[in-house]
């Protein structure tokens, strides 16, 4: 565990370092968190978008802001794997008598208290311009919880494509083409229900369409249980596939 925290530690520290990679993955969705509740700030007074059980477009948009910065970070999190092997701190890393295993979880830990933090932010941000929590702090912290597990799990991909790759270009391009259709595949912008049947059905295989519909349910109209369920055996979904891919591709390095 010691070691864990000290990789992390080192992982977090060179964040610290370089401020400027964690603003922007702040400061993209906090920007779109306020032009985009303002664009369509007028939906919120549709009857259509009040029968699904929202009341403002400003607390139906945050989760997926929150999303957002989860997958920014996920991204910045392979972008980071592909620097160790770039400088040849990866090699390092192995050529030591670290576990493997131990050097995924001190750059899991890192990420994780990154996103948290992250989310954080956005939620009181969100929460200073107008928007409320209908299940209270707990839906908060609740949201929170989901979307940072979301997000470690997300950026085991990243990380896979880091080190299948070894590339550090490629691994921003397919960081980049995935990461939108991701947040589009979702009701993040606009009610699922009321777009097209195809969009629908990507959703159903899309985790963080469910994280992000588990918020707007919190924040909105309160707890559903169903949902929570739903949504942590996507989550359990996601880490079964993506998590194991990175531990061999990992072992292979």
């Amino acid at each position: 565990m010691s070691t864990v925290v000290f990789i992390g530690g080192r992982n977090i520290a060179r964040s610290v370092r370089a401020p400027m990679l964690l603003a922007v993955s702040l400061l993209q969705p906090v920007l779109w968190l306020a032009l985009f509740s303002q664009t369509f700030r007028g939906l919120g007074d549709v009857a259509q978008f009040r029968a699904q059980g929202y009341h403002d477009y400003l607390s139906f948009f945050t989760p997926g802001m929150v999303v957002l910065s989860m997958l920014f970070t996920g991204l910045q999190s392979g972008m980071a794997t592909m620097s160790d092997i770039d400088s040849g701190m990866m090699d390092r890393f192995l050529a030591s008598p670290v576990r493997r295993l131990t050097i995924l979880a001190g750059r899991v830990w890192a990420d994780a208290l990154t996103m948290l933090a992250q989310g954080a932010i956005i939620l009181v941000i969100a929460a200073a311009t107008g928007a409320r929590t209908r299940a209270g702090p707990a839906g908060a912290i609740a949201l929170i919880a989901l979307a940072t597990a979301f997000g470690v799990i997300w950026a085991a991909l990243p990380n896979l494509i880091a080190l299948l790759t070894r590339n550090a270009e490629l691994t921003m391009a397919l960081g980049y083409l995935l990461t939108l259709p991701v947040l589009f595949m979702s009701s993040a912008f606009f009610p699922l229900q009321l777009q097209p049947a195809w969009l629908q059905r990507a959703a159903d295989v899309n985790p963080a369409a469910y994280v992000i519909a588990t918020g707007q349910q919190l924040l909105n109209s309160g707890n559903d249980a169903p949902q929570d369920v739903r949504t942590l055996i996507a989550l359990a979904v996601a880490a079964a596939i993506l998590v194991p891919a990175t531990l061999l591709a990992f072992r292979k390095v």
